[in-house]
């Protein structure tokens, strides 16, 4: 904890949780040369979440899921199979590439355990796509409409007992447990834990254990890598992750088009809902946040953009929920980084209402003018650079859109230069063309 962190605002907060990711805290730095590239690239980070007037100029992230790996020659299913080979990879493209941050290799996933828990929320490499292609999800009504009150009542007892038995099929075990609230008396301790000897349940059990078992070796081969790119002087772009309610909700319980009938069917449900999952969504982001000394915390926002719903809907079921968790991970010292999915041209003034300088968002298709117009002095912006580009234009192409955008979204400080999307793959000659672009225009 913070010394005096109970009184401080959350703006103070945030600075004190800032600074002590700044400085490198806990990291076995190289040497001092390294320590200090650290501290320059997270505080280009810090000045310009702040919307301080950097010293130099705008910070260069790439956000990027499978692209190191393709870059490298390493295929999809390779990555997501072999943690050594996964890790050696991610240390190469940041020292490569050298942008002013490191995305987490750990987001890439380990196959094993999605094989041992049946796992049906998406394909991934070698499990219904090619091997060389990166994960794709797979959205259904795993919710049903009349499961509301009891996912209201208790997220987590509806998580485990319904949602885990119909979205891994190794867990279909867990249906069988009864409510675990009476063992808080010995009479009815007894009939609970015997539901636990049941061989459905003893099942489901020893596949969670295979998948903790394979997920833990996993990590363990891997943290080391991760070490290594922040001993190497690159800082994490996130600490955390958290998403919008409403996507929470939509995604990977109601489905797309069964939510948006509820919006007219079971309007009062879905406010209910989304209210319930504000509280869980700030508690994960910040968690993951402390427990990995970095503030940032990725959101990425899937169902908010313009044409998914009107802007009275957006009004309605969208925004006050998100509003919630960007405030509430505030409150906790956490910078919450939401990725704009999609254009956000009609909802810009909806983000202008949050504290100033307290949450970073990163665009993708939307208007990088306006967003400066509307957000300049209140928000850190970023992104819009098109990822099209990176795939199909020349090194002298990208140079010359990297200064547009810049001329158009850094104004004074708060702009992080981005493409607008988490890249699967790109083009070396392209991807290092924006970065060192970035670094020699983007100067204040």
């Amino acid at each position: 904890m913070i010394e005096g962190w109970e009184n401080m605002s959350s703006d103070q907060r945030q600075e004190a949780f800032l600074a002590k990711w700044v400085s490198g805290e806990g990291i076995e730095f190289a040497g001092d040369e390294v320590k200090a590239a650290y501290a320059y690239r997270a505080g280009l980070i810090r000045d310009a979440a702040k919307l301080k007037k950097t010293p130099e100029r705008t910070p260069v992230v790439v956000l990027s899921t499978f692209a190191p790996t393709m870059l490298a020659g390493c295929p999809a299913k390779k990555a997501m199979y072999d943690p050594e080979a996964l890790g050696k990879v991610w240390v190469d493209f940041a020292r490569d590439y050298d942008a002013d941050t490191s995305g987490n290799p750990a987001l890439v996933m380990y196959g094993p355990p999605l094989e041992i828990l049946d796992y049906n929320l998406y394909k991934w490499p070698g499990h219904g796509i090619k091997e060389e292609q990166g994960y794709q999800f797979l959205e259904k009504p795993y919710m049903k409409a009349e499961d509301y009150d009891h996912f209201i009542a208790d997220p987590t007892d509806y998580w485990f007992r319904v949602w885990f038995p119909r979205t891994h099929g190794a867990l279909k075990g867990l249906a069988a447990l009864p409510p675990v609230y009476g063992t808080m008396e010995l009479p009815a301790a007894g009939p609970w834990l015997a539901t636990l000897g049941a061989p459905p349940v003893q099942e489901a059990l020893k596949a969670l254990m295979e998948a903790g078992r394979a997920s833990f070796e996993w990590i363990g081969k891997l943290l080391p890598y991760m070490g290594r790119i922040l001993s190497s002087g690159y800082p994490m772009y996130a600490g955390g992750f958290s998403k919008a309610p409403f996507d929470v909700l939509g995604d990977s319980f109601r489905g797309t088009g069964e939510l948006m009938m509820d919006l007219y069917r079971r309007p009062e449900k879905v406010l209910e809902a989304v209210d319930r999952i504000v509280p869980l969504m700030v508690g994960l982001g910040s968690g993951m946040a402390v427990a990995n000394n970095n503030p940032l915390v990725f959101i990425p926002l899937h169902k908010g953009a313009d044409g998914f719903m009107s802007n009275q809907q957006f009004e309605k079921f969208y925004w006050p929920s998100l509003r919630k968790v960007i405030v509430g991970l505030a409150e906790k010292g956490c910078v919450p980084l939401c990725f704009v999915e999609g254009g956000y041209n009609q909802r810009l003034e909806y983000l202008a209402d949050l504290p100033k300088g307290e949450c970073i968002f990163i665009f993708d298709r939307t208007d990088m003018a306006k967003a400066r117009r509307v957000l300049g002095g209140k928000s850190c912006i970023g992104g819009g650079f098109p990822v099209s580009l990176i795939m199909t234009g020349s090194p002298k192409e990208v140079e010359e859109e990297t200064k547009k955008l810049l001329d158009r979204a850094a104004g004074d400080g708060g702009y992080i230069l981005s493409i607008g999307c988490a890249m699967d793959d790109a083009r070396e000659d392209t991807l290092k063309a924006f970065i060192q672009t970035g670094k020699k225009y983007g100067k204040y």
